[in-house]
């Protein structure tokens, strides 16, 4: 039977819905997909939006409409997430379509058939099967150990990839292989029953105790089951914050439904991964950026069919299709890493407080650092706040201390990041036995190139930004667009060779402590140490294991690592922070001396927390130095200040984009869109609009950015300029080379 349908490109950037005409036997489903032609091309992936009923297409329209074929039996995009892709697309002003890609893994965008993949899967050899219960003698290896023990427990297969998210390196799992202790099989999740038929308990074995605050907190979470209640878990650096999940997991997995846990980044935090394995007899699925597309596919498909109880993702896995779905938690909801920066630029935490609208379940944000929007929606009401504010366990809360730089002798050692107190306080703990990180947001050895004969500096070709200087493979770097040169000699403005070197990064840092602690293992986490996840798991085994004994690093150190070790941290470049103009700057300042100090002090052993600073008077290191303050005092005074300049999260903002490779292209875009739209402005009389000005960084990656801010006191009344100014840039047509978007509450500034 033929019928109408109305659909959703989602292989092209286009807004608006378009009308074919398929032949299925019954009534096709919004939410499955379907190729049309469009244009010149004949195999444009698009998703079904509405269909109308059968006998409605008169001849005359089937005439005029093109045929299209249907791809799925039944909806692809579920009911759910269906509704949340319409209301990320309204609340966002980006097209629907768009939207639908966002929410398919990249097989199902091609048009690829909906159907599992084998992956490789290790599990024990006839030889393995046969070793007694004691461990084979040639495995010396610790993770090698551990890795036969686990295929020994779990008897059937395990993929290889699910080894390797649980911290087992590649070359442990060859180890087994080479050993004739196990093989490489291939298998699919396509026979597996759902989990609910599995007739073992939930759990493995019995759940830790919680102490009152962490039962208090679980108990509010599980009466609230079966209802869309959000929650604010704010607990302090080792309160055990992910414990509490765990507990209310359980529960969620007893009632027959599952749950969506996301995170900033799964592989910063393996040693929280693993809990989860070893808590739930329930499937536990890993979704993140290091999968392939097949096991992509995978991961979404064992969801989609009720596999697996248990999704642990990044932000993309918000969209995943999960029956019976019971519980959404964001943990470290605070991450910046949490807001997409290009395409849909939606915040996965306004999407999952939808989903779980959709859903009836409780979303519990979860975070040591909580941002001022979810503060303010619980001043609002509409979150309730659960605290944590005891560590686990016998540790205690670091003591911070100000050094003062100004009064520090200018040593090799300041030049290069560290300063004369706390590099004694460094050899003091090291000598203990015990073990120190030290923060620094830039990577890199120098911040730039300086000729000394002309003064210039040497900047990215495709970007308006110095470009950094990595000795350790002799080269200049891009942190815009990575684009990589040789280091130069000379400089190639005026042939000089006196160059230097300006600024330190955590490459730098690392050389030095080398030279000033021969004795000890010194190691650094950045991007450019960590390449893989292989790389990090080494380094994060090395410290745990109390082999390294100082870990030099950037934002990576601060990711909710437990090192029980560390006695000391050493804060050595704040400044920058504390005197921005960007207004959400000493927000994520606070945020980020709260997260790097609480790596100190996690065990029996006190910790302190040194910051070097030129500024030691200023008010907010101040407060956060004094003991009896929380963060949660600090985030109220920067709501309080932000209320007063009438800012986000008081007001709704967004930002009006253009770019292009021609620079008087992007500017006059944005200058006729809000020419167009001035007669319009006294309909909107809460909302300030500001000029067309270029972002701080114009130039990046060969095309000339602008931007025009908005803010308004009232959401909706924002999101009605929003859409007369998507009108108003559709009706001005497409412009060869020039590019348009809204970003709706940004969280840098452009």
């Amino acid at each position: 039977m033929e019928y109408r349908i109305s659909t959703a490109l989602i292989s092209r950037p286009m807004s608006g819905l378009f009308d074919y005409i398929v032949d299925a036997p019954v009534e096709p489903l919004p939410g499955a997909r379907v190729k049309v032609p469009f244009g010149t091309t004949q195999d444009n992936i698009a998703v079904l939006v509405r269909t109308a009923q059968p006998g409605q297409t008169a001849a005359l329209e089937r005439l005029e409409l093109k045929s299209g074929e249907l791809l799925d039996d039944l909806e692809l995009i579920p009911p759910d997430v269906f509704a949340l892709c319409q209301y990320a697309a309204e609340y966002y002003h980006y097209p629907l379509g768009q939207c639908f890609f966002t929410a398919l893994p990249s097989l199902l965008r091609e048009g690829r058939a909906a159907a599992f993949k084998e992956s490789p899967a290790l599990t024990l050899s006839v030889k393995g099967r046969a070793a007694d219960a004691e461990l084979p003698a040639e495995l010396k290896n610790a993770g090698q150990r551990q890795l036969f023990t686990l295929l020994k427990q779990h008897g059937a297969p395990i993929f290889k990839q699910e080894l390797r998210d649980r911290g087992f390196t590649s070359y442990a799992l060859a180890a087994l292989v080479k050993r004739g202790l196990a093989e490489e099989v291939m298998q699919s999740t396509a026979d597996a029953h759902t989990w609910q038929e599995d007739s073992r308990p939930v759990l493995k074995h019995a759940a830790l105790n919680l102490n009152s605050e962490q039962q208090e907190a679980a108990n509010a979470v599980c009466a609230a089951l079966g209802t869309a209640q959000n929650f604010l878990l704010y607990g302090i650096t080792g309160s055990g914050k992910t414990e509490v999940y765990l507990h209310i997991i359980a529960k969620v997995l007893e009632r027959g439904q599952a749950a969506l846990v996301l995170v900033p980044e799964i592989a910063l935090t393996p040693q929280t991964v693993e809990r989860f394995y070893q808590r739930f007899n329930a499937p536990v699925i890993l979704m993140h950026s290091a999968l392939s597309p097949s096991e992509r596919l995978n991961a979404w498909l064992t969801m989609k069919t009720g596999k697996g109880a248990v999704l642990i993702g990044t932000r993309s896995a918000l969209f995943t299709p999960i029956p019976h779905l019971g519980l959404i938690v964001l943990d470290e909801e605070h991450d910046s890493s949490f807001k997409q920066g290009d395409g849909l630029r939606y915040h996965a935490r306004t999407l999952a407080q939808q989903r779980a609208a959709l859903n009836s379940c409780p979303l519990v944000l979860g975070s040591a650092t909580p941002s001022l929007e979810t503060l303010q929606e619980v001043m609002s009401g509409k979150t309730v706040l659960l605290q944590l504010t005891r560590r686990a366990g016998a540790a205690q809360l670091p003591e911070i201390v100000l050094i003062d730089q100004r009064a520090e002798p200018l040593t090799l050692g300041v030049q290069t990041g560290i300063g004369i107190t706390l590099e004694n306080e460094i050899g003091i703990e090291t000598v203990k036995g015990n073990q120190v990180m030290l923060f620094l947001n830039r990577r890199g050895y120098a911040h730039q190139l300086i000729c000394h004969h002309c003064g210039k500096v040497i900047t990215c070709p495709h970007c308006d930004t110095p470009l950094t200087v990595h000795r350790s493979d002799n080269r200049l770097l891009c942190h815009i667009c990575d684009s990589a040169f040789p280091l130069p000699r000379t400089c190639p403005h005026c042939g000089s060779a006196e160059l230097l070197e300006n600024g330190y990064g955590t490459e730098q840092v690392e050389h030095y402590l080398k030279l000033r602690y021969p004795d000890v293992i010194v190691d650094r986490l950045d991007r450019d140490a960590v390449k893989t996840k292989a790389d990090l798991d080494v380094k994060l085994a090395h410290m745990r294991a109390g082999q390294t004994r100082i870990l030099a690093g950037t934002q990576m150190v601060a990711k909710g690592h437990d090192f029980p070790g560390v006695t000391l941290v050493g804060i050595l470049d704040l400044d920058a922070g504390l005197f921005s103009d960007d207004f959400r700057a000493l927000e994520f300042t606070a945020q980020l001396l709260t997260q790097v100090a609480g790596r100190a002090g996690r065990a029996e052993r006190p910790g302190r927390v040194l910051i070097q600073t030129h500024h030691p008077e200023h008010p907010l290191l101040q407060l956060l130095i004094q003991p009896q303050t929380s963060y949660l005092t600090v985030a109220q005074q920067l709501l309080a200040l932000r209320a007063q300049r009438l800012l986000p999260p008081v007001s709704a903002q967004a930002f009006l984009l253009s770019n292009s490779s021609v620079r008087e292209k992007a500017h006059a875009f944005l200058s006729e869109l809000m020419e167009g739209l001035k007669p319009h402005l006294p309909e909107f009389p809460g909302l300030n609009c500001g000029p067309v000005i270029s972002d701080k960084i114009e130039k990046r990656r060969n095309r000339y950015h602008f931007h025009v801010q908005v803010l308004s006191r009232d959401r909706n009344e924002l999101s009605a300029f929003l859409t007369l100014a998507q009108r108003r840039a559709d009706i001005m047509g497409r412009r060869t080379d020039v590019r348009f978007a809204c970003d709706v509450d940004p969280l840098f500034m452009y």
